[in-house]
């Protein structure tokens, strides 16, 4: 029987990894734009949320440069490039998950927060909103204020896997991601006005409303991360 090799590398990896050759082989040189997140979706037969996390991970090996809203340059090659991130979850399917199970968690720790956590709730957002009014954004306040509630909602095996979540998040594709999105004062802001939302309806007992807050957050999040780039 002749077999071909199966991969189970991420496809996001895969397309990466064309990339990479074709720079490698000199098809754009340094400084020069790469082709346009369509123009590359066509070519490869993928959708351009794939094409965006594979310039995400190009720029975590430290070939491309990702600029918001103008697109992707080739960087000078100076012998710091590194591997591409194999082992990194793909930011789009841990959303597509969290937007499952965080609203869950948010309407069951509504129900079940204790004092401290209330406290840590509003201590974090205290932090966050410093935060924004210095054009900041930090992963560690967002990280807080999500486990405090998933902490908060009694059932181990939820907790367990919303920290796992969190977990791939620290993944530098993923983080790199996300900081590209809150490098944008709109986002930024969008982003404490839900967390606010949110913390009101777990505070006040209000199940439903923190299932909706939550739910409404993550869409938004999760629409940023397909739209806000363009």
């Amino acid at each position: 029987m002749k077999l071909q090799a199966v991969s189970n590398r991420k496809l996001y990896i895969q397309i990466a990894d064309q990339i990479r050759e074709q720079i490698e082989a000199g098809a754009a040189k340094p400084g020069r734009q790469l082709p346009s997140e369509r123009d590359l979706a066509l070519s490869l037969g993928v959708s351009r949320p794939t094409v965006r996390e594979a310039l995400i991970a190009l720029e975590v090996a430290g070939l491309v440069e990702v600029r918001v809203g103008v697109g992707a340059f080739v960087r000078q090659r100076d012998g710091s490039a590194l591997g591409l991130p194999e082992l990194s979850a793909s930011p789009l399917e841990v959303m597509a998950v969290r937007r499952l199970l965080e609203p869950e968690a948010a309407a069951l720790a509504s129900q079940h927060i204790s004092p401290e956590g209330t406290a840590r709730l509003r201590e974090t957002l205290k932090t966050m909103r410093a935060e924004t009014v210095h054009d900041k954004w930090s992963s560690e306040s967002d990280q807080v204020m999500h486990m405090t509630l998933a902490d908060a909602c009694q059932n181990t095996v939820l907790r367990e896997t919303i920290e796992a979540l969190w977990n791939a998040r620290s993944d530098e594709v993923d983080r790199r991601f996300h900081q590209h999105l809150a490098d944008l004062r709109q986002v930024r802001d969008h982003i404490l006005a839900d967390h606010e939302a949110i913390v009101a309806s777990v505070v006040s007992g209000n199940a439903e409303g923190a299932r909706k807050a939550m739910a409404q957050h993550l869409e938004f999040v999760a629409n940023a991360m397909l739209e806000t780039w363009e």
